[in-house]
């Protein structure tokens, strides 16, 4: 009983990464479409983006992304194309680097995120540290908070993969075909 307490997280993850899980989908999260949005700054993009898909892929290939280049709509307003990708999938991953804090979109996304989770009262935001980002007290006010209430991934740990492939959720589900937003019916873009 006492290791259990005291290494319980460490097992869960273990024995995730072994295909043992007991977790089921949330109701809320029946109708998503996506099991997480990536949100990353474009200047990251060719640092981390393509090994992190690869691998997510290649190790739960039913988990199904959400990404800028491929699932937004074109023709469409920037922050309703990421308030739709938030609300769309169970998961919002944030790619958080130097690059990510100075672009105003990334923080858009962030606080999207951020409401979406406080409205479902669900844990939805998964951090990533990436690379040397300024101290604490040098970043915006809401991710310091975020930052001092969470518990983040650091890109490149040891357990890294393991830890993040727990985080995200298992799609048990077939995918919606179209999406309420609003009140509205759409049709989201076909996924690969």
């Amino acid at each position: 009983m006492i290791a259990w307490t005291r290494y319980e997280i460490h097992i869960k993850v273990w024995l995730y990464a072994h295909g043992v899980t007991w977790v089921k989908e949330r109701d809320i999260d029946r109708d998503k479409l996506f099991d997480a949005f990536i949100s990353f700054s474009y200047k990251d993009q060719n640092l981390v983006i393509p090994e992190l898909i690869n691998v997510i892929q290649k190790k739960a290939p039913s988990i199904r992304l959400c990404l800028h280049y491929r699932d937004f709509l074109p023709g469409e307003l920037i922050d309703q194309n990421i308030i739709r990708a938030v609300e769309c999938s169970k998961r919002t991953v944030l790619i958080l680097s130097r690059n990510f804090l100075e672009n105003e979109w990334c923080m858009f996304e962030f606080k999207a995120a951020h409401v979406q989770a406080l409205k479902d009262r669900v844990h939805r935001i998964i951090i990533i540290r990436l690379g040397d980002l300024p101290k604490e007290s040098e970043m915006p006010k809401e991710i310091q908070m975020y930052l001092k209430s969470t518990t983040y991934l650091t890109w490149g740990d040891k357990y890294f993969w393991n830890n993040l492939l727990y985080c995200l959720p298992t799609s048990s589900s077939p995918r919606p075909e179209t999406v309420d937003l609003n009140g509205m019916k759409q049709k989201y873009p076909v996924l690969v």
